[in-house]
């Protein structure tokens, strides 16, 4: 007799689209395993995933999601907010226990959200994060946080690392840098797109340009009107994607430049397929996304954001993309520069996460 199936509830943080869309192969595979999804989440990444899973049921629960200050000091403004990321750790934890009652849920993945564990259902943490990089001038208290990170996934059964076990993988010192915790194992990195050997690429001098606008504001709006006209002054063939789930309508501008608010994932991997390189944030999310299709990029790293600072440096160096800061950004002579490195490597299928999934039990 086959196992009885899972109830399984997925909730990635609600901070841009990043952790939703690693979210999305979990699900498929959950769902081709034959267990029972259910959505939660808040806001675009909600909808991305109503979109990608139209037939499952979702609930809406809100997370820690503060906004970028213009001025890209983010480190000062989260220690500022600390008292806030406390508090949304608990209010969420007390949810989950009401969710648990009225669903009986088997199985909790959530993604990056702290508070989401529970003593009586299996509670599973995605996250690359198991240090945090802080700017110089905060270096000493890196150890320290890592530290308390440790205690937050400790909560966890499981802590699934969605990254190759050897060092530098992909996230590099975030899970590389420090021993991991003892329920924490690699997945593999974790993708919405589908490997594809038989991907058309267009000849570079081409020039075909895939923009990728994400992350919170008031930085995402920045970074968009910096990118199209950019791109609007060059007159080459480029799509924007504005990172808006929500929006349905379709804007060209000039004769080359679209604009589009959102595309499904299958059109939108087509699309980085035909083009010679993406200009987009160095997330984590994106450069797993990259890293399946072999592509190449520019990296503009959210202004203030450690993390994609430190990753945009990290492929720097090993030759897989050029990255510049949003206020140096030049696209007349970083594409030139761009085209040069190697970009990715395209990888296979994840026999990892599939051997992770099958391993699920309830308590």
């Amino acid at each position: 007799m086959p196992p009885k199936p899972l109830h399984v509830l997925i909730c990635p943080l609600d901070w841009g689209l990043g952790h939703a869309s690693r979210c999305i192969p979990v699900i498929r595979q959950l769902i081709y395993d034959g267990h029972k999804a259910t959505l939660a989440g808040y806001g675009r990444s909600l909808i991305l995933l109503q979109q990608e899973f139209p037939l499952l049921e979702s609930i809406e629960l809100q997370g820690f999601s503060p906004s970028y200050p213009r001025s890209g000091k983010m480190v000062l403004q989260l220690l500022l907010l600390l008292p806030q990321f406390v508090f949304s750790i608990i209010r969420e934890h007390r949810l989950l226990k009401k969710l648990i009652k009225k669903y009986h849920f088997d199985i909790v993945i959530s993604d990056n959200r702290y508070g989401l564990w529970n003593t009586n259902t299996t509670s599973i943490l995605i996250t690359h994060q198991v240090m945090i990089k802080t700017p110089g001038w905060l270096r000493l208290a890196e150890y320290p946080l890592y530290l308390v990170s440790r205690l937050l996934i400790s909560r966890f059964d499981e802590c699934w690392i969605p990254d190759y076990p050897e060092n530098p993988g992909l996230s590099g010192d975030l899970s590389h840098k420090y021993p991991l915790p003892g329920n924490a194992k690699f997945v593999g990195p974790l993708s919405r797109f589908q490997p594809s050997e038989n991907a058309e690429k267009k000849h570079p001098e081409e020039q075909i340009i895939t923009a990728i606008i994400s992350g919170p504001e008031p930085q995402r709006t920045i970074f968009e009107e910096i990118v199209t006209k950019q791109l609007h002054d060059l007159d080459l063939a480029a799509t924007l994607l504005c990172g808006k789930p929500e929006d349905r309508k379709s804007v060209v501008t000039g004769s080359k430049l679209t604009i589009l608010p959102h595309l499904e994932t299958d059109d939108l991997q087509s699309l980085i397929a035909s083009s010679s390189f993406v200009i987009c944030r160095s997330g984590y999310s994106s450069i797993m996304d990259l890293n399946v299709l072999g592509a190449k990029a520019l990296f503009v790293p959210t202004p203030g954001q450690t993390e994609q600072i430190y990753l945009a440096e990290l492929h720097e160096q090993t030759g897989n993309a050029l990255w510049r800061t949003q206020e140096k950004m030049d696209l007349k002579s970083d594409i030139t520069e761009a085209l040069k490195y190697k970009g990715f490597d395209r990888n296979g299928a994840n026999m990892s996460l599939e051997t992770a999934i099958a391993g699920l039990k309830k308590k």
